[in-house]
């Protein structure tokens, strides 16, 4: 056997102890977080420790950026730190959770993926006559991202492109103002989403924090984001008018309706399980998206098991290892926000600036703008969100009530996804458009992102004295 045949032997056996590795993780994660059993949570960390040898020849910079970083980290715990072990241990957990929520979320995006039903949602948003084409567009990608996630981008971005393929002159501005609209529905969707990352972990951090009204006014928050990028789409192009009037296509109602009873399965697993477990709404979605995933499944494949099997072979050898750099990411992410907060006093420093005397709606847009500025540096989101939350827990008085802070610092993360061209979405529509990070948001968006902070700035005047 030559080296040339040998080599795809071994990755294919390394990807198989990598998918392995991945499903202990998530099982054993679940059975921690249900049952509390300890022999659970120390398999589930093991396994998370292993997932990290057998991904790394899919990891890039990014990944070893933020391993090193994870290490001096950790040294700095060890030799700064008064409880280290604790420290290192509670940083662990984070990873592990994050990990596992990450992986677990996906696998809904893996049976939306093969759904026709999502597609025909998605190509009824891209083809809407040019007057309502925007708010089609961002409300559309602003719904399906709580179901989708990601997915949603890497569904309607190549939409978008092929809808605006020819010969048009035109075609270059409708392409850009497609792409705007569905950059910023999704960015403003995870102030509320009830699967976003970032506010889940921040739940998690904030138990205090109360999501009921959280997602209402950041439903509200959406609402007026939404009508103010309508409002700017129109006066950019005031001078665009279309040669032709075009027609809508038909509302594909099925295809609608699919996805409303999907999201309805969703809501009532994710509850049954915090019921039946007595968890948390993220614990409940954790749960309910494996189910999910065989339920939507077996409903394309008209009941067959038997291609519903293959697929789930193809998801757990081909999905899960090509997802691993991410699930190191969000792991490494939620490692060093919780490590690097462990190493600031965070008392004696708001002590020192004065914290308790500042004004409610100032220091929530501090926070909103922190995260935002920092991800100009290439930091993850979901690390600020681990950092500033953690930071937050560890304060013994607000200036402003933690339900408005874990809110403003969900504002941060939607803010730099039209702010900065390091976020993860942006960098998933540049690959997809040829567009750059840098076009897509500092010249695209740069006035949007400047009014949102202005209604930021308007909300949390409001919502400070509640």
């Amino acid at each position: 056997m030559t080296a040339a045949t040998t080599r795809p032997a071994v990755q294919g056996m390394r990807d198989r102890l990598l998918a392995g590795a991945i499903l202990t993780l998530m099982a054993c994660e679940l059975l921690w977080l249900a049952l509390g059993w300890w022999p659970f949570r120390v398999m589930a960390l093991g396994a998370m420790l292993t997932v990290v040898p057998l991904s790394a020849h899919r990891l890039g910079l990014r990944e070893a950026y933020l391993l090193t970083l994870c290490v001096t980290l950790t040294a700095l715990i060890v030799w700064l730190h008064p409880e280290p072990v604790a420290a290192a241990y509670t940083a662990l957990e984070q990873a592990a959770f994050l990990m596992t929520f990450i992986l677990l979320i996906g696998l809904i995006q893996q049976a939306a993926m093969t759904s026709q039903a999502i597609l025909e949602c998605g190509t009824y948003l891209t083809r809407q006559p040019p007057g309502r084409r925007f708010l089609a567009v961002f409300g559309g990608t602003h719904m399906m991202a709580h179901l989708f996630n990601l997915g949603v981008v890497s569904l309607l971005a190549p939409l978008i492109k092929r809808g605006t393929e020819g010969d048009d002159p035109l075609n270059p501005l409708r392409e850009h103002r497609q792409i705007n609209a569905m950059l910023r529905g999704f960015a403003w969707s995870v102030i509320w989403s009830p699967t976003a990352v970032a506010p889940l972990v921040l739940s998690t951090l904030l138990p205090e924090a109360e999501r009921g009204p959280w997602i209402i006014a950041g439903i509200v928050i959406a609402l007026v984001v939404m009508l103010t990028g309508w409002l700017e789409d129109r006066w950019e192009w005031r001078s665009y008018q279309p040669r032709l009037a075009q027609v809508a296509p038909p509302f594909p109602a099925q295809a609608y309706r699919d996805f409303a009873l999907v999201c309805v399965a969703l809501v009532a697993l994710t509850a049954g399980a915090m019921v039946l477990f007595d968890g948390s709404v993220v614990f409940g979605l954790m749960v309910a998206s494996p189910i999910i995933l065989v339920g939507w499944l077996l409903i394309q494949k008209q009941g067959e098991w038997a291609p519903v099997k293959a697929r789930l072979g193809e998801i757990a050898l081909g999905h899960l290892p090509a997802a691993a750099p991410l699930a190191v990411t969000l792991a490494c992410s939620g490692y060093v926000g919780r490590a690097a907060a462990a190493l600031i006093p965070a008392a004696e420093w708001a002590e020192a600036l004065g914290l308790e005397a500042w004004p409610g709606w100032l220091f929530l847009l501090c926070l909103s703008m922190g995260v935002a500025t920092l991800s100009q540096f290439a930091l993850s989101p979901i690390m600020m969100a681990v950092f500033f939350g953690s930071l937050i827990a560890a304060l013994p008085e607000l200036p402003a009530d933690v339900t408005w802070a874990a809110l403003a610092i969900s504002c941060g993360w939607a803010l730099s996804m039209t702010a900065s061209p390091f976020a993860t979405v942006v960098l998933l529509i540049a690959q997809a458009t040829g567009h750059t990070g840098r076009e897509l948001t500092w010249l695209w968006n740069w006035r949007f992102s400047l009014l949102t902070v202005g209604i930021l700035a308007v909300a949390f005047r409001v919502l400070a004295g509640h």
